[in-house]
Parts: C-alpha cells; sequence; structure tokens
C-alpha cells in the first residue's frame, strides 16, 4: 500500500485516519477509484488522500499538451485590493479611540476571514459583551470611510485580469467580503466589470477557510474544481482553494504563507504581473 496525496499534507502529522463522503469528482483527475479519507491537523488544514496500490496523481496522458485551466477565481482583500493594510489601520484607530488594546497577532488572525468569523475571534479574545461589539461596529464605520479614499489595486491587478480575459480564461471573484462592500470596492478602484462571475461571503454558510465559497465559484464559473485556478493572499484562502480541489496560486500579503500551506499551492507569487504566465503554465 502507498499513501497518496491529493490535497495539503502536512509532513509532521499522520492524524487518525477516519472515512468521510467525499465528492470524487473534486479528484477527476486521478486514474481510478480508491477509498478517499479526510482528516484535520495542525492550522485547522483539511488533509486528503488515499490509499492505493498502485498509481501517481497526475494527468492522463490525454491531457498532456492542453490548458488545464480554464477559469482563474479571485480573492479580493489584500489580493486584487490592498484593503488588508487599511483595516488594519482601521481596527487600531477604532481601538484607540474607545481605550482598548489591540494588537497585530490578532488582527493578522482576521485576514481572509468572514465578518461572522471575525466577531467570534473578537469575542474569543475579550469576551461576549459591549468590548466586543463596539470594536467590531466602529471598524466597521472607520473601513467604510477610509475605503472612499484610500483604496489601492495591488500590483498587477488591472494588468493580469485583462490579461487573463485577452487569453479567454474565465475570470470570476470569490471574495470573503459581502456583497455591498465589495462592489463598492471594486467599482470604486474599476475592476467590477471584469468580473463574469461574483461569489459572495453571505452565499455560503462556513467562510474561508472552509472550500465551500470555492466549491460555489467553480459551480457558478461553470468548469470542475481540477480545471478552475485560485488566486490567494492569505493562509486561510489558500486553504480553502486547495481543500476545493482547484490549483492555488498564492501572492502573499502581509502575513507569510506557513511552509505546509505554500507547499500545497501551484506557486508562489511575488507579484500579480507574475500570474498568467504561471497560469498558462499549468499542464
Amino acid at each position: 500500500m502507498e499513501l497518496q496525496w491529493l490535497g495539503v499534507w502536512d509532513y509532521s502529522t499522520f492524524p487518525k485516519i477516519k472515512p468521510a463522503k467525499i465528492n470524487l469528482s473534486l479528484f477527476g483527475r486521478l486514474r481510478h477509484k480508491a477509498s478517499v479519507y479526510v482528516a484535520k491537523v495542525q492550522y485547522d488544514i483539511y488533509v486528503i488522500y488515499k490509499f492505493v496500490t498502485c498509481s501517481r496523481f497526475a494527468a492522463t496522458q490525454a491531457d498532456e499538451g492542453a490548458d488545464m485551466i480554464k477559469a482563474v477565481i479571485f480573492d479580493m482583500d489584500g489580493t486584487l485590493i490592498d484593503t488588508e493594510r487599511l483595516d488594519m489601520r482601521a481596527w487600531k484607530v477604532g481601538a484607540a479611540e474607545l481605550g482598548i488594546t489591540i494588537d497585530d497577532a490578532l488582527i493578522h488572525q482576521f485576514i481572509g476571514r468572514s465578518n461572522a468569523d471575525v466577531k467570534d475571534i473578537l469575542e474569543a479574545h475579550y469576551g461576549k459583551g459591549e468590548t466586543a461589539d463596539a470594536i467590531f461596529a466602529r471598524n466597521i464605520e472607520l473601513h467604510t470611510e477610509m475605503a472612499k479614499t484610500d483604496l489601492e489595486l495591488k500590483a498587477g491587478a488591472a494588468e493580469c485580469l485583462d490579461e487573463l480575459l485577452a487569453a479567454g480564461y474565465h475570470v470570476g471573484l470569490a471574495t470573503s467580503s459581502r456583497r455591498v462592500a465589495a462592489e463598492r470596492n471594486l467599482k470604486t478602484v474599476g475592476l467590477f466589470d471584469k468580473f463574469e462571475t461574483v461569489t459572495f461571503g453571505e452565499d455560503v454558510a462556513y467562510g474561508k477557510p472552509d472550500p465551500a465559497i470555492y466549491l460555489l465559484a467553480c459551480e457558478r464559473a461553470g468548469f470542475a474544481p481540477e480545471e478552475c485556478a485560485v488566486v490567494e493572499d492569505s493562509r486561510n484562502g489558500c486553504v480553502s482553494g486547495i481543500t476545493a480541489g482547484c490549483h492555488v496560486f498564492a501572492v502573499p500579503d502581509i502575513v507569510p504563507l506557513p511552509q505546509d500551506v505554500a507547499d500545497g499551492c501551484e506557486a508562489v507569487l511575488d507579484t500579480l504581473f507574475d500570474l498568467a504566465a504561471a497560469v498558462k503554465a499549468v499542464r
């Protein structure tokens, strides 16, 4: 028996194996069926693997030479728009106004998370009550005001979208932000009309790192996960894309990726200027 790697693999941990019902269509490049298992390990990463007697995780010969990726699905915050630094400023200004201490380590936990998840993190840190409610509400107010004048595109954002569209790729969006905020921000920087499909935080029950948002984004794009690339900046977003079965291209922003997550990505890039060529290189 050999262990065949299908998703994210943490080399330092071999967890207790528990069978789970997995949609095998997520792994359409496998040569044959096998028992598939899932477990949770370090960093809450979902590890997907199977026991097989032979074969490798690879494209069939019929796929060789063909473009494997048909759609490219982008995260927004920290990937296309430099909202993470703006949000850090909003958290710190709001906390100072309220006489509350908030440090970078706590703010870093919010990156790539939905508003509901952020609220849960705040309540776990400050306790349920007025403090968590007040700082959360003030951040929303400050972020909204700052976004009217201080939004900036990440390097290469507009250029890579144009290049991918010109090359015939489907271009989609999958953001943890709610529709009202995402649409406002994307229109402010002139990107909203470039997306052929859009998926927002409120469209799924569970936020990143759960794979639900990327599975839905692939469905809306009309392609199987293995035909889709995901572009992300954060650990939570990368894990979401990897466990959905997509090709993940990371462009890290504020917080470096853990090595085990970086190892699960198709590529880790310096800027979005490098993205189109990296996507085209996947065969």
